[in-house]
C-alpha cells in the first residue's frame, strides 16, 4: 500500500503521536463585556515579527473563540514551572466566565485583558484574523503588549504530563 493509500490516522493515533511534541504551556484569556474567560492551550505560536501577530488555535466547540470575536483581543499568559494550578483550572471543562479573577491570581494589561499574576511572559492582543480549520478555530492576534517575569523556568507539557527543564 502506498503512502498515498493509507488510511487517516484514529484520533486516538494522531494524539499519541502529538504527545510527543514538547510544548510549553499558555492561557488564553479575554475580557468581553466584563466578562473573564480563559483556556490552557499547548498550540500556541509566533507567527510574524513584522508586524507582530501570534496564534492560538482553539476548538469550535469552546466559548472563548466567539468570546474573542466579540471582545476584538484577548491575551496568552506563558505557564512558569510553578503555575501548574494555573494550567489545570483553565483546562477544566464546565467553567463559566466570571465578573473577576476568582480561584487564580490575575492581573489586567494596559490594554485591559486579564493574564495571570506571575507568569513567565504575557501578550496582550487586538484581534486580527479568525480562521476556521476543521474542528478548530485558528485565532491570530496583533501583539500590543509585553510583559512578565523572565527570571522563571517554564512549564512544559510533553507525553501528557508536565515536565519542567532541568
Amino acid at each position: 500500500m502506498s503512502e498515498q493509500e493509507q488510511p487517516e490516522p484514529t484520533a486516538d493515533e494522531l494524539r499519541s503521536v502529538l504527545s510527543r511534541w514538547a510544548s510549553g504551556v499558555a492561557v488564553v484569556t479575554t475580557n468581553d463585556n466584563g466578562l473573564l474567560y480563559g483556556l490552557t492551550v499547548s498550540s500556541f505560536t509566533s507567527v510574524s515579527l513584522d508586524p507582530p501577530l501570534v496564534l492560538v488555535s482553539l476548538a469550535n466547540a469552546n466559548r472563548l473563540t466567539s468570546m474573542i470575536e466579540t471582545s476584538h483581543g484577548f491575551a496568552v499568559s506563558l505557564l512558569s514551572a510553578q503555575q501548574e494550578a494555573a494550567s489545570n483550572y483553565f483546562a477544566r471543562p464546565g467553567r463559566l466566565p466570571t465578573p473577576d479573577f476568582t480561584e487564580i491570581a490575575g492581573e489586567w494589561t494596559p490594554s485591559g485583558q486579564p493574564v495571570i499574576a506571575g507568569s513567565l511572559g504575557w501578550l496582550s492582543c487586538s484581534l486580527h484574523a479568525v480562521l476556521p480549520q476543521g474542528d478548530h478555530t485558528l485565532v491570530i492576534g496583533r501583539v500590543n503588549g509585553t510583559g512578565g517575569d523572565v527570571d522563571q523556568e517554564p512549564l512544559v507539557y510533553w507525553s501528557r504530563a508536565y515536565r519542567r527543564i532541568t
